[in-house]
């Protein structure tokens, strides 16, 4: 058991060399093996630059958002009212008034909780005074840039995983398939082992 953990721990360097013995299809074997790990290291730098773009653009738009919002107290003018979404999420909804610089605003809005007519209401505003989603906040920036780079990265680890399974597969086939021809030759009537002495 010894020996064979030993060859196979030599199987590189005996595909690399000049051994008579190493056939093409396992120079072929080590070439889509070496192929597959460079791909594989390759998207792993590729995705570390993509994913701090992704950080980059992401904190500006996050910082842009925490510059252009801001809260304002608004009344609702209804009682809340929950409503189906299109993606069958059920969320409550009111009809509310506002002021930003002097001018008046009404909308619907979405309180986290069910409010009367009359109740206050905080909400996010952008520079026109239109009613929008709080800031994101721009600790999200470094969770895309991880989730994009994973995504990338797995994507090219699968794909060279797939290349690599498929090539040793098919040169599988062919090297039983040889050794299935080699043995009919042996025991076919021209063989050596049939002639008699």
């Amino acid at each position: 058991m010894q020996s064979v953990d030993y060859i196979h721990g030599w199987w590189v360097l005996r595909a690399a060399g000049r051994n008579p013995l190493v056939r093409g299809s396992d120079r072929l074997e080590l070439l889509i093996v070496t192929l597959g790990i460079l791909v594989v290291v390759v998207a792993a730098a590729c995705a570390g630059a993509l994913g701090t773009a992704v950080h980059d653009a992401r904190s500006r738009v996050y910082i842009a958002q925490a510059q252009t919002r801001h809260t304002v107290i608004a009344e609702a003018i209804d009682d809340s009212t929950i409503v189906l979404s299109v993606h069958d999420n059920m969320t409550t909804r009111v009809k509310a008034r506002w002021q930003v610089d002097g001018t008046e605003h009404t909308g619907s809005v979405a309180p986290d909780h069910a409010v009367k007519t009359g109740d206050p209401l905080i909400i996010w505003v952008d520079r026109n005074g239109d009613d929008v989603d709080a800031p994101t906040p721009t600790s999200q920036a470094g969770v895309d840039a991880v989730g994009v780079a994973y995504a990338v990265w797995q994507t090219a680890a699968i794909a060279a995983v797939g290349l690599i399974c498929w090539g040793r597969s098919h040169l599988d086939r062919r090297r039983d398939s040889a050794w299935e021809r080699d043995i009919r030759c042996l025991i076919d009537d021209g063989g050596r082992t049939n002639r008699k002495p």
